[in-house]
């Protein structure tokens, strides 16, 4: 039996085309069990219960640094009691030395803080409302962040104000970056 160069070269073409194939196909798969599995690495959530403390990426005052503190909840899901130091954007003055500033007002609570399944936590639009000495001062308040280990996170916290009695003015928005572990 006598056989073609041409038909010979077909049945290698052929060949060498399933062979592509077919690596082209494991390749394809190799690369998508690699992003499931790069993706379920980046996905940290947080350790249950777990209390957080911090600081806020502002420079200190007087060698005190603004505070972040939080609670993840018992399910996981949200955190509570989230606060962090600010002296807002209007700013403060007549600090004591030796003594923490970050007391009484210039600490703002943040509630309704969801954490995702992928480990993501976020509010917008939180409000915050103090009085004093005939001025009302309210404050919008967004937080955004991640847990880059099942006991730290990292975030930003955006905030405005407007300030309505006497001397009405706004400020804002500022953001302000924050980084926290489980104690």
């Amino acid at each position: 039996m006598l056989v073609s160069i041409n038909d010979l070269w077909e049945t290698c073409m052929l060949r060498a085309a399933a062979v592509r194939r077919s690596v082209i196909g494991v390749t394809f798969s190799l690369c998508v069990v690699a992003l499931v599995l790069a993706a379920a690495a980046l996905a940290v959530k947080p350790a249950r219960s777990a209390h957080f403390s911090g600081h806020m990426s502002t420079q200190p005052i007087l060698g005190f640094r603004a505070p972040v503190k939080f609670t993840v909840a018992t399910d996981g899901r949200t955190l509570k009691g989230f606060s962090f130091g600010t002296f807002g954007c209007f700013g403060a003055g007549g600090f004591r030395p030796g003594v923490n500033p970050y007391t009484g007002n210039s600490i703002m609570p943040v509630s309704g803080i969801k954490v995702s399944s992928s480990g993501r936590f976020s509010v917008a639009g939180a409000k915050n409302t103090s009085s004093s000495h005939g001025e009302t001062t309210t404050t919008t308040i967004s937080v955004s962040g991640r847990f880059t280990k099942a006991k730290a996170a990292t975030g930003s916290v955006t905030f405005s104000q407007k300030i309505t009695g006497t001397f009405s003015s706004t400020c804002g928005p500022a953001t302000v970056g924050f980084t926290a572990a489980a104690q």
